[in-house]
């Protein structure tokens, strides 16, 4: 895949995506690292300012991942993450993942709004046939996210993954392009 445009702006009602760049590293590892954003990742081991650095050079930079730090239109502050990664050219795929870092963005739709943005870009600018996501089942506000933003579960695995010293639920989730068939 191409790499991300840097001057690409994505603009919703409440936020507007825009490409992440080596400036947002301290917050994105600090969110990373926090405890009520790690509990929903898949992925814990704790990040480092050079592993992030190293994504954003080897992942980010190269194409393989499509990655945007959400913005609150009102002032501009950065309040998580939304990215595209794990493409699949031959199927016209991509995986989806999102976080939000700053609580104050809890609870009001903006990850709903995030991951709508996301899927725009993926399905008119990417031509992308369909995303995917992972999410963890006792996860329930990304459930709900994922399910407003368009998305269909399409699978349940019951024990599927050894986190925190207990196996978790895990539901994948599908997104098609209406336009791509």
């Amino acid at each position: 895949m191409e790499p991300l445009r840097k001057d690409l702006i994505l603009k919703g009602v409440q936020i507007y995506l825009r490409p992440i760049c080596d400036a947002d590293t301290d917050r994105v590892v600090k969110w990373r690292n926090d405890k009520n954003v790690v509990k929903n990742f898949i992925y814990r081991i704790p990040i480092s300012r050079e592993a992030h650095l190293d994504w954003l050079k080897n992942k980010v930079e190269q194409g393989g991942v499509h990655q945007f730090v959400i913005c609150r239109n009102a002032d501009e502050i950065p309040l998580g993450s939304v990215y595209l990664q794990n493409f699949e050219e031959e199927h016209k795929k991509a995986e989806e993942g999102i976080f939000l870092g700053e609580e104050q963005a809890y609870g009001k739709g903006i990850g709903t709004e995030a991951a709508k943005l996301i899927l725009k870009y993926a399905f008119e600018q990417l031509q992308l046939h369909k995303v995917v996501a992972r999410v963890l089942a006792y996860n329930q506000a990304s459930v709900r996210m994922h399910e407003k933003a368009g998305y269909v579960r399409e699978a349940y695995f019951r024990e599927e993954l050894f986190l925190d010293g207990k196996y978790e639920d895990l539901i994948f989730f599908g997104a098609i392009n209406p336009f791509c068939k």
